[in-house]
C-alpha cells in the first residue's frame, strides 16, 4: 500500500503538469488603432473608374480618406468603432474593404453616424462581411466625413488572433 501511495503521489502531480502544458493558451485579443494623420486622401482603386487611385482634387475635396489595414492572417475582426465629431451636415461613414488583385473590392464592415452634436462620440460599425483575415487580400479602412464640419478622430479595429 505504501508503494502505491508513493507512485500516486508522484504520478498525479506529473499528470496535472502535463495536462496544464498541453492545454492551449487562451487567445489574446488585439486591436489596431488608425489615427487621423494616418488616413491618406483619396481611395485605393477598385477598377470601377479610369481615375486610377481616386487621388484627384475632386475626391480629396469630397473628404474621402483611406489607410491600409494590417491584421494577422487568420485573425477574426470582433468590433470596429470610430470617433466622430460632427456639426450639422450629413452622414459620416467608415468602411473596411478587402480586395484581391484584379477584382472588385468586397465590404467587410460598413456604418456611419449623422450625429451633429458638436461632441466627440464613439460609433460602432457593423461587420457585414467575412470577419476572418484571409491570404491573398489587401484590407483597408475608408472614412468619408459628411462635409468640412465633420471629422473622424480615429478608428479602432478589435480582433482575436
Amino acid at each position: 500500500m505504501a508503494k502505491v501511495k508513493m507512485v500516486l503521489g508522484w504520478c498525479i502531480p506529473m499528470i496535472l503538469i502535463t495536462v496544464a502544458l498541453m492545454t492551449p493558451v487562451a487567445a489574446q485579443a488585439g486591436s489596431v488603432k488608425i489615427w487621423p494623420d494616418q488616413l491618406k486622401p483619396g481611395m485605393p482603386w477598385d477598377g470601377s473608374s479610369p481615375e486610377g487611385y481616386y487621388q484627384n482634387w475632386g475626391e480629396v475635396r469630397n473628404g474621402l480618406f483611406f489607410a491600409p489595414l494590417n491584421l494577422p492572417l487568420g485573425a477574426r475582426i470582433t468590433k470596429v468603432t470610430y470617433y466622430h465629431l460632427g456639426y450639422p451636415g450629413g452622414l459620416t461613414a467608415a468602411y473596411i474593404e478587402r480586395q484581391k488583385m484584379g477584382a472588385y473590392s468586397e465590404s467587410v464592415a460598413d456604418g456611419g453616424s449623422i450625429d451633429d452634436s458638436g461632441e466627440i462620440i464613439l460609433v460602432d460599425v457593423p461587420v457585414v462581411g467575412d470577419r476572418i483575415i484571409r491570404p491573398g487580400y489587401r484590407y483597408y479602412i475608408i472614412v468619408r466625413p459628411a462635409n468640412n464640419l465633420s471629422f473622424v478622430k480615429g478608428v479602432i479595429i478589435n480582433y482575436l488572433p
